[in-house]
């Protein structure tokens, strides 16, 4: 390897998630500099990690949340086998630092949108064969969590902690995207609001335009059956306790739960 601090990263990551460790910032001899090389540490990582990727997430959807983390763009992480659950899900909050709870739309690929070559809204549409409401729990490896920067968020998966996939939607083309109703519920008490179209400001679809061209670039092909989550559709990250339970509405008709035993 002609960066060795990316293997050594990778393996300080790794090490924090097997041994479920609170870091530091990773040292200056290790630390990535830039987004190419936070993204060869997280691809590192998924290569020592041993475990399936059944998808993707896409954070940093919008201009608000770029400005908050100090980015320029959206940024891509892996979604794992063991880290991959169905609703309704009954999770041990002590598996996690300080999870963070966003209500997301989720899509199914059922064609490969493949490395090396450009990929349009038309195409990813095309590809697309199921849409889902969704929760992706944030959570870092950094005792600042996101605080720790752009590069260091990338390097560690784009602080993913776990997805939970809800009912698929029933006849999504024909759904308006941009105007699905979002809410989050904590306890029986409504905490947050939205509408599909605060991820992106747009169609969330344009989060997997823009992550197909990312990983292309990468040599990356997105695979035919992999799960694409698209960014926070409310206004505010939910921070829940052990013992809360959590409820995302989606479409007035799906629901997300998930019990922090």
């Amino acid at each position: 390897m002609d960066k060795p601090f990316i293997e050594e990263a990778a393996d300080i990551l790794l090490e924090a998630r097997k041994n479920h460790k609170l870091l530091d910032l990773l040292t200056d001899n290790c630390k990535p500099d830039n987004a190419t090389d936070a993204y060869e540490i997280q691809d590192h990582l998924a290569g020592i990690a041993g475990s399936p990727v059944l998808g993707w997430k896409v954070g940093a959807t919008n201009a608000k949340s770029q400005e908050m983390l100090g980015a320029d763009a959206p940024f891509g992480g892996r979604m794992f086998d063991g880290l991959t659950f169905n609703s309704p899900a009954e999770l041990p909050f002590d598996n996690f630092f300080a999870p963070g709870i966003e209500v997301e739309m989720a899509f199914r690929i059922s064609k490969d949108l493949v490395a090396g070559n450009s990929h349009s809204l038309e195409e990813v549409q095309g590809a697309v064969d199921s849409m889902y409401g969704a929760i992706e729990i944030i959570d870092s490896r950094f005792a600042i969590g996101v605080k720790a920067g752009i590069e260091h968020v990338i390097a560690d998966n784009g602080a993913h902690g776990a997805f939970v996939l809800g009912q698929e939607i029933k006849n999504w083309e024909s759904v308006d995207r941009l105007n699905i109703p979002v809410r989050l519920v904590i306890n029986g008490d409504e905490f947050s609001s939205g509408v599909s179209s605060n991820a992106t400001g747009g169609d969330p679809l344009q989060s997997i335009v823009w992550l197909a061209n990312h990983l292309s670039e990468r040599g990356i092909t997105i695979t035919s059956g992999q799960i694409i989550t698209t960014g926070s559709c409310c206004a505010a990250v939910a921070w829940p306790k052990q013992g809360d339970t959590i409820r995302a509405e989606v479409a007035d008709a799906v629901s997300i739960e998930i019990n922090f035993k």
